[in-house]
């Protein structure tokens, strides 16, 4: 599931463009976020270095994602996000809080606490 405080509008398209297999909720007032401690960031942990170089590595013309498929920012740039695993009996078995948009954790980290929520 993903939980993301965009308007219903921008998360229609989304879906449409990324055919989304999965149940996408909508926090609009951020309480989901709050809750779980993913504040905002400063604006140079959002829009440093590691951003930039990141965006790069994703923008390539030539590649998924480019340019062209991009639109202007329609939320809160500077929300930090994170990736949380929860177990079936309601407890968080894994958590990783971003401290910016190019510090994502590794498929292999989520997909090893979804093998540990599933087994306990």
């Amino acid at each position: 599931m993903l939980v993301t405080f965009t308007t219903d509008v921008e998360l229609d398209a989304y879906q449409h463009r990324r055919a989304v297999a999965f149940p996408i909720l909508v926090d609009a007032d951020r309480s989901v976020y709050a809750a779980y401690g993913m504040g905002r960031g400063s604006f140079r942990a959002v829009w440093g270095l590691a951003t930039l170089r990141r965006y790069w590595q994703i923008l390539r013309p030539s590649g998924p994602g480019s340019v062209s498929d991009l639109g202007a920012a329609t939320e809160d740039t500077r929300q930090l996000g994170g990736d949380i695993v929860i177990a079936p009996n309601g407890t968080i078995v894994w958590g990783h809080w971003s401290t910016g948009p190019a510090d994502r954790p590794s498929v292999d980290d989520i997909v090893d606490a979804v093998r540990v929520a599933v087994a306990s």
